[in-house]
């Protein structure tokens, strides 16, 4: 006999975990890979339900492995909202903490004998709360203090233990649930870079997902008669799953963007980007009356650099390069590689008319320091050009046509 009430979920999950991994076929990451993990487990979940209706130590077995599978997808969720991996100081601690609480669930739906509430605040001091909240190592430690950790530790343990004392264990997996999916969605809250809709949408279904669990406890108690039908519990999973792949699109658009407007080489601003923030400058200054500067940076030796040690020994010549630009210049200025070895510095605000002229001679300085690069000594040595609105020009595109003027007519001078 097989129970197929949960089929319907199962093929939808089935969707949803092919989804995921078309995803992923197509964009490489680690977060992304826990994200399919999760909905595996939650699909492993549904399948083992399949099997529902066995007779005795069968069905106790097959209701532990669900249960099992539904922690495991919980926990998969935190670590992906988390960026994907704990810090590598305590992935002994996140094995024991998961190990802990199936520990738990088992000894719950075998009715194993055990210490009055000891297993259940053992499960919780090793288990998801201390496993999942320390923070990976990408993460600001200031973001997963220790004291909010033993806040949700103590909270949970305390609930176990209370359950265990008046004999109610067979409700203390409900609230390893509510925990974990609740964690979950304050992951999320806390981890995504953007309050988007997709992760609002992926916030609201990770509590609403906890609270099923509460909630179907204080029904069954308070009011028995009232029956809920399987489908409306799962309409949660189905909200987080529209909020992550929501989250997910939403990256991708900002990748395409950023990718549309910067330099895949420097990362920074590449010529329409450089356009709108000078033109804007320029609009700015003739409002306010002042002044903008315009300076265009060639690198004099790059080509040689490049046929003499290669394209890749090339390219750190041109990171170095924009990162000595970006010490230097202010970072309410632009910094744009507009062409092979040519940059381009936006200075708005220009206070002093030969302020323009003090920042080129400083980097210039900067420019020719040498690069030593495996065991080389490389130098790319610049020629700068300077424009000024509005004396040399009231328009963008004059004032890089005088700073192309300027910068030729150094490198005339300098030969």
């Amino acid at each position: 006999m097989f129970d197929f009430t949960s089929l319907p979920d199962l093929l939808a999950l089935a969707v949803l975990v092919f989804v995921f991994w078309s995803i992923l076929r197509r964009r490489a990451g680690s977060r992304l890979h826990v994200w399919l993990l999760g909905w595996i487990f939650i699909l492993l979940h549904f399948a083992v339900g399949l099997f529902g209706g066995r007779p005795g130590s069968l069905q106790t077995f097959v209701e532990c492995v669900s249960a099992i599978m539904l922690l495991l997808g919980g926990v998969a969720f935190i670590t992906a909202a988390g960026g994907g991996n704990c810090s590598s100081r305590f992935r002994w601690l996140a094995g024991a903490g998961v190990l802990a609480a199936i520990l738990y669930i088992a000894l719950e739906y075998y009715s194993l004998p055990g210490p009055d509430g000891y297993y259940a605040a053992a499960a919780v001091l090793f288990g998801v709360g201390a496993a999942m909240f320390l923070p990976d190592e990408a993460r600001n430690m200031e973001a997963h203090r220790p004291e909010n950790l033993a806040v949700w530790v103590v909270v949970l343990a305390v609930t176990l233990a209370v359950l265990a004392h008046f004999g109610q264990q067979d409700y203390g997996d409900d609230s390893i649930f509510f925990f974990v999916y609740l964690m979950a969605g304050i992951q999320c809250w806390r981890n995504f870079p953007r309050r988007t809709t997709g992760c609002l949408t992926a916030v609201f279904g990770f509590v609403a997902w906890a609270c099923v669990f509460p909630v179907a406890i204080g029904l069954l108690i308070f009011e028995p008669q009232i029956h809920v039908q399987s489908s409306v519990w799962n309409i949660p999973k189905y909200i987080v799953a529209i909020g992550i792949l929501l989250t997910l699109l939403e990256e991708e658009i900002l990748r395409t963007e950023h990718l549309a407007l910067h330099d895949p080489l420097t990362g920074l601003p590449n010529r329409r980007l450089l356009d709108d923030r000078l033109t804007k400058a320029v609009e700015r200054a003739e409002r306010n009356e002042g002044r903008v500067a315009v300076l265009l940076i060639d690198l004099d030796s790059f080509k040689q650099i490049n046929d003499t040690y290669g394209h890749s020994i090339g390219d750190e010549v041109l990171r170095v390069v924009a990162t000595r630009l970006q010490m230097r210049v202010r970072k309410a200025d632009t910094i744009a590689r507009t062409g092979g070895d040519e940059f381009v510095v936006v200075v708005s605000d220009l206070l002093q008319l030969n302020g323009a002229d003090v920042l080129a001679g400083k980097l210039m300085a900067d420019l020719n320091e040498p690069i030593v690069m495996e065991g080389v000594s490389l130098r790319p040595r610049a020629s700068i050009g300077v424009a000024i609105y509005p004396e040399d020009g009231e328009t963008a595109e004059i004032l890089c046509e005088r700073a192309d003027i300027s910068m030729y007519g150094q490198k005339r001078s300098d030969r």
